[in-house]
């Protein structure tokens, strides 16, 4: 949507919010931009979070929006400074630890810590996340849940000893993962 006609169907108010949300994802307009940060609708707002066009200076504004589905949108962009994504990733609230969980782009010191997480969900994301260090993940897959222990085996990123190991866990969607994943060394007899 172009600039002029936005101001206009703006005016009148006859943009749905499903269209703004649509809008607020993909424009590329710094004007839009900048007039969707500011609405008043979370929906938007995260939107906008979402948005890979969004200049660093709104991330900032974003990472502290009293909405924490809008900083979960900033953690999971892939074009979020580490400087707010070391910030978002102590967020209080776990589904903003998520975002920051499954960002292709979180860098593994970051990912190192969250694997520590107190909360579950989070642990799941890091076992999930390619970028995880190999470390990581070799201490993950020793983990009690075995749910986190599927993750890993998920990764394509786990290494052939891991997964090798993991072949012969108790679980039965442990050794599923390791069966499906395309760099497993074996394959493992599934009953």
């Amino acid at each position: 949507m172009k600039v002029k006609e936005f101001k206009y169907q703006s005016a009148l108010g006859s943009i749905s919010v499903k269209d703004l949300e649509d809008i607020a994802e993909s424009t590329k307009s710094k004007y839009i931009i900048n007039t969707l940060s500011k609405n008043e609708d979370w929906r938007i707002r995260r939107a906008i979070a979402y948005n890979p066009n969004i200049p660093i200076t709104l991330f900032t504004k974003l990472s502290k929006d009293e909405d924490w589905t809008v900083r979960e949108g900033a953690a999971e962009n892939p074009n979020v400074p580490k400087k707010l994504m070391i910030k978002l990733s102590k967020d209080r609230n776990y589904f903003v630890r998520i975002g920051v969980a499954k960002n292709p782009n979180t860098p593994v010191d970051i990912l190192t810590k969250l694997s520590e997480d107190r909360n579950w969900n989070v642990v799941y994301c890091v076992a999930e996340n390619q970028r995880t260090p190999k470390k990581v993940l070799a201490k993950l897959s020793e983990n009690k849940d075995w749910s986190i222990r599927e993750r890993v085996a998920f990764n394509p990123s786990t290494t052939k000893k891991i997964l090798t190991k993991l072949s012969e866990d108790e679980n039965y969607e442990v050794r599923e993962s390791v069966y499906n994943n395309p760099n497993a060394p074996i394959k493992v007899a599934l009953p």
